[in-house]
């Protein structure tokens, strides 16, 4: 049976997705606003080719981007790479040390298909042998946690009996971990994800096993860490929208801490649950993402600009018209401007949060 995060030295088993577009550093940081003090979550890069890593230079690289904490290897943070060739592979990681990262990830999951055509991603999943192959790879090149991010299935349904001879052999190729989007390559982020299929294989193996998919609310978190014996759990697209679903989370695990189970700098106060307060505190984590856009990404407002505006955008439909949204901060012509139209609808408008989407 597998055992929980505990084991890899890893006390909150609630982590944030790599997420292409979205997880860069300035998201990251902001997240990290809402992470209570004591508590070092695991947190994911945007996925990175290692066939451009070895010549992509780390401190003008958008995606290569790192806070000073990370790079002290003070706050936890984990690049997910792409790839399936040792020549690419090794030097990627040799790179990538140097910013001190706590583990590094193996994409078997994205269906992108410019992805595929590299037998990349998905397609890794469709012949145990040559997955493990490439965890054996990053194995060697690394003494850090290895941990490979995959799906449920890599066709129309999930097969249990193949998820559990490819897992099994991620685990003998060395692989500290498993993440399981519990969707099929075809369900792409559409249909409830199948948590008892994490379940099922949860028992099957030794390393923890860590469920994805379908995570919005930290009652669905606590479901699935409860009720579905995962090791942990992952949240993606919701963090955009619910980026105190930590802080949601930690109290719901851990008790009612008020004052001592805060983020830093809000001591005494609780996380927000209603719909109302967690609408104020949305455009809260707005402000703040443009504060650390501002911070990381200041010398490239074009940049900071999308970035923000792909963040709405992946959030929009937990918001009730947040395509209005979205559409206000598309006019915005700096991170300034930005603000002042983000602080104006937040002023005229309310449109309370969404708890769930379909």
């Amino acid at each position: 049976m597998a055992s929980g995060m505990q084991a890899l030295g890893v006390r909150f088993p609630v982590m944030v997705a790599p997420m292409v577009g979205i997880s860069h550093v300035a998201f990251r940081a902001m997240l990290r606003r809402y992470v209570p003090v004591g508590l070092d979550p695991l947190i994911f890069t945007e996925m990175l080719s290692t066939r451009r890593l070895p010549t992509e230079r780390l401190d003008t690289t958008a995606e290569l981007r790192c806070t000073d904490a990370e790079k002290a290897g003070e706050d936890r943070f984990i690049p997910q790479l792409l790839g399936n060739e040792q020549r690419f592979i090794r030097p990627s990681v040799a790179k990538l040390e140097s910013l001190r990262p706590w583990g590094f990830d193996i994409n078997m999951g994205c269906p992108a298909t410019h992805v595929l055509k590299h037998n990349w991603g998905v397609r890794l999943m469709g012949d145990p042998a040559y997955a493990a192959g490439v965890v054996r790879m990053v194995r060697e090149s690394t003494d850090r946690p290895v941990s490979v991010k995959m799906r449920g299935g890599s066709d129309k349904v999930c097969d249990l009996e193949y998820l559990d001879e490819f897992t099994h052999a991620l685990e003998e190729a060395g692989a500290d971990w498993i993440t399981i989007h519990a969707r099929t390559r075809e369900q792409g982020h559409e249909g409830r994800a199948d948590w008892q299929l994490v379940s099922e294989i949860a028992r099957r193996r030794r390393i923890p096993v860590v469920a994805n998919g379908d995570i919005q609310t930290a009652s669905d978190a606590l479901t699935v860490l409860r009720d579905f014996g995962a090791g942990g759990v992952m949240i993606a697209r919701a963090a955009t929208v619910r980026p105190w679903i930590l802080w949601q989370v930690a109290e719901d695990l851990y008790g009612d801490q008020s004052g001592v189970l805060a983020p830093a700098g809000r001591a005494g106060e609780k996380a927000p649950r209603t719909r109302e307060e967690e609408s104020r505190e949305f455009f809260r984590a707005c402000l703040a993402l443009i504060d650390e856009l501002e911070t990381h990404f200041g010398d490239r407002q074009d940049d900071a600009l999308k970035k923000f505006s792909f963040f709405a955008a992946t959030g929009a439909r937990w918001f009730m018209f947040g395509h209005a949204f979205w559409a206000v901060t598309k006019k915005a012509k700096s991170t300034g401007h930005l603000r002042e139209l983000i602080e104006d609808y937040r002023d005229r408008f309310d449109h309370p949060l969404k708890e769930r989407v379909n």
